[in-house]
């Protein structure tokens, strides 16, 4: 390592060319395997700082830590890292010279239990998402904390090649609080929008847009949202939707209720009615 630890004072801020250069060396110099857990590569570093410097982040938070948290003590004036005493990764990030202690708190126990008993005494800036993969603690920790990223603050979220995190990853897509800023390997990035808050304690499940795009009976939405409304929101006919239109083959029954009704009409009909009589009760007999 060819430099020291950062010496700035706790809750001082960084200019941008001294982040940038904090930020190349902690992404040129520490290896992306310097604890046992695995860690970010240096493109999705990049896009880290990138929308962090965007954003002009001051206070963030993390569920995990490791590479990410040295770059994060270093950017942010506070930052937050709940994680475990497990492995190598604490032990590894608490030791390294480029972790910027001063301005980083970490949370020792569950995400599942330490996140919702946070009190977090200011808006969120920048959130990271890297705790827990099982369903449902990405989903939990996301619950925990939405409700407390700013309007242009930041959420990352990591490893959306796993199943549980890939359905996060599609909700956050289509949801309106959210600008999807792009991926960086298995990373993605949003941008919380000006979008009223998803109200927590509620349930207004059709308020939100994957919900709508994806409800099979979206024809029962139609007294909330007007006639067309699929189309009009999402610029194309729902899939398998009916088609629009009287359907043909509709016209073909009743054009054969039509011939019968006239058939059963037709002096023939009643001529031959003996003898329709005698031929069903042959078949009953056999």
């Amino acid at each position: 390592m060819t430099a020291g630890p950062n010496t700035m004072a706790p809750g001082q801020a960084m200019g941008s060319a001294k982040a940038a250069d904090i930020a190349r060396k902690i992404i040129d110099e520490v290896s992306p395997f310097f604890h046992e857990s695995g860690s970010l590569y240096p493109d999705v570093l990049w896009k880290l700082f990138a929308e962090h410097q965007d954003a002009r982040a001051r206070v963030s938070v993390e569920t995990g830590c490791g590479l990410s948290t040295l770059l994060l003590s270093n950017l942010s004036e506070r930052h937050t890292a709940f994680t475990l005493p497990y492995g190598d990764s604490l032990q590894n990030t608490q030791a390294h010279p480029y972790l910027r202690s001063g301005t980083t708190k970490f949370v020792i126990g569950p995400s599942q239990v330490m996140v919702p008993k946070w009190q977090f005494s200011d808006p969120v800036d920048f959130a990271l998402i890297d705790g827990p993969h099982a369903y449902p603690f990405p989903d939990l920790e996301y619950y925990f904390l939405y409700p407390h990223i700013r309007a242009g603050g930041v959420l990352v979220i990591d490893d959306i090649h796993i199943p549980t995190i890939q359905r996060l990853y599609e909700f956050l897509r289509d949801d309106e609080m959210w600008e999807h800023r792009g991926d960086a390997r298995t990373t993605a990035f949003f941008r919380r929008t000006t979008s009223p808050i998803f109200d927590p304690l509620g349930d207004n499940w059709p308020g939100q847009k994957y919900n709508r795009r994806r409800f099979a009976s979206h024809e029962a939405l139609t007294p909330l949202f007007g006639a067309g409304w699929y189309q009009a929101e999402f610029g194309a006919p729902r899939p398998n939707a009916p088609l629009a239109g009287p359907d043909p083959r509709d016209q073909e029954i009743a054009a054969l209720r039509a011939e019968v009704a006239a058939l059963k009409a037709s002096t023939t009909w009643r001529a031959t009615r003996p003898l329709r009589n005698a031929v069903d009760w042959a078949r009953r007999r056999t």
